[in-house]
């Protein structure tokens, strides 16, 4: 019988489960590690191995008995370094989800200084972002290369939102971790500009930025979402890159004010962002746009990933993209389809980055996990939109009319919400060019209307809490 490649996650938090769901439909041989005992309850499956682990020693007598083809961290920043060195030293191929660029970098170095005769590949900062939107990114790179002059421009957002927001003005719901969301607000961010990298304030730079899937947005400096990006950007000599998170209009300047001048401490910024009662399901989306523009020609693609019932868009969006890499990890990929030459082989350096990635075979990879009986989501991928003329500014951009069906629903008017969304459905179907994604969030919408609300006005007009598609 055949061997399965064998997987070892580490941490089984949000992101970790999703990991692990990711990669037992991979076919993986999964052993998850995690020092809380309760933390593999209530799992929508038991197809894996649990060993809880409560200090590193006992963490890395596992991962050695376990003999992985890759490790996964899903664990906190601050415990990834010594994580990460350990799996190197020993061949094993290691990826993380990252958090901080300095020991991001101090990772790589590590991995850079081994000696050849060791096996395995590291690969850091592989989530939504960093991760999926700078592969994406490197993938538009790659579009515009040999038909266009230099790149002088390379823009990447994510964005991961409530579609009916009920909180205004904040308009945002929390769907993953608090901390790693104010520090990305906080802390200063590395951005490439007439080809030098500087340093900007977290949430300065707001713009507004116009979507196919959600219309008017804003965006601004978030840190860590560039990752190794700007550096691998700045070799290859683009003048201009950047990451920014999009948020629904109002939100940037508001957070802005609280931090900044009235100086919120993370007790009370926590309740800001109070997030949702645990025992409603999280119901998101994630926004990707990338934006790469040349002398002569661009390149754009927008993604929309939606919830599921098992995992939320967030979930999906991070534990897909890093899943997708470590199958090709496990797989040797990046080793088997090195390029060769006449007597030798172009072999990838041990510490992989994002212009490594196949993004053809990271996106068969992440279909696989969409097209799951538990997942079963549309595409991904829009149009690709490779538009050779500069887009009108923003400002310029009509704004688009609030949803008549989100209007009713918060009037309590359910029957008429419903009559809307597919009113609503029936014009994109009716496009030449659907947009599919958009298409399957209106289906969740009406599928959410029906099962959870009633089909009538309700007395008083004041809605139940508002669903997050």
């Amino acid at each position: 019988m055949e061997r399965k490649l064998r997987a070892v996650v580490c941490g089984l938090g949000k992101m970790g489960r999703a990991i692990v769901f990711s990669m037992e439909n991979f076919g993986f041989h999964v052993v998850a590690l995690d020092k809380d005992p309760d933390s593999a309850a209530n799992m929508p499956f038991e197809l894996f191995d649990f060993l809880v682990t409560p200090d590193e020693e006992a963490m890395q007598k596992a991962i050695t008995l376990s003999n992985p083809d890759v490790v996964i961290s899903s664990l906190p920043y601050h415990q990834n370094e010594k994580l990460a060195q350990f799996c190197i030293q020993r061949g094993y191929n290691y990826c993380d989800l990252g958090g901080r660029v300095d020991i991001s970098k101090k990772i790589n170095h590590f991995a850079m200084q081994v000696s050849g005769d060791v096996g395995g590949h590291c690969f850091t900062d592989l989530g939504l972002a960093p991760g999926w939107v700078n592969i994406l990114a490197e993938h538009g790179i790659k579009q515009l290369y040999g038909r266009s002059n230099d790149i002088e421009e390379v823009k990447m957002m994510v964005g991961g939102l409530p579609q009916f927001p009920d909180n205004p003005p904040l308009n945002y719901s929390l769907s993953w971790s608090l901390d790693g969301l104010l520090n990305e607000y906080k802390d200063d961010c590395a951005i490439l500009k007439n080809g030098k990298e500087i340093s900007v304030k977290g949430m300065d730079g707001l713009e507004e930025v116009t979507t196919e899937s959600l219309g008017e947005l804003e965006a601004f400096y978030t840190s860590g979402g560039a990752s190794h990006s700007i550096e691998s950007m700045k070799e290859r000599g683009v003048e201009h890159c950047s990451y920014k998170t999009l948020r629904y209009k109002g939100h940037g300047e508001l957070i802005k004010f609280l931090i900044r001048q009235c100086k919120l401490d993370e007790d009370c910024l926590s309740r800001v962002f109070e997030p949702y009662d645990g025992r409603k399901p999280i119901q998101d989306l994630v926004i990707i746009k990338v934006m790469v523009k040349a002398k002569e020609s661009s390149w754009e693609k927008e993604l929309l990933i939606p919830h599921g019932k098992a995992l939320s868009a967030m979930q999906k969006g991070t534990a897909f993209s890093i899943a997708s890499v470590a199958k090709m990890m496990a797989e040797k990929f990046f080793d088997k389809n090195a390029p060769e030459h006449r007597d030798y082989r172009d072999l990838p350096p041990r510490a992989l980055t994002y212009k490594n990635v196949d993004y053809e075979e990271f996106m068969r990879n992440i279909n696989i996990l969409r097209e799951s009986p538990a997942v079963m989501d549309l595409p991904y991928e829009e149009t690709d939109s490779k538009k050779m003329a500069r887009a009108p500014h923003p400002q310029t951009q009509p704004t688009p009319s609030p949803s008549l069906a989100k209007k009713a629903f918060e009037e309590g008017k359910y029957e008429e919400a419903i009559k809307h969304l597919e009113g609503d459905l029936s014009k994109e179907r009716e496009k030449d060019e659907p947009n599919e994604a958009k298409i399957g969030t209106i289906l969740r919408d009406i599928e959410y209307l029906r099962e959870h609300f009633p089909q009538t006005p309700s007395t008083d007009g004041t809605p139940p809490p508002t669903p997050l598609s």
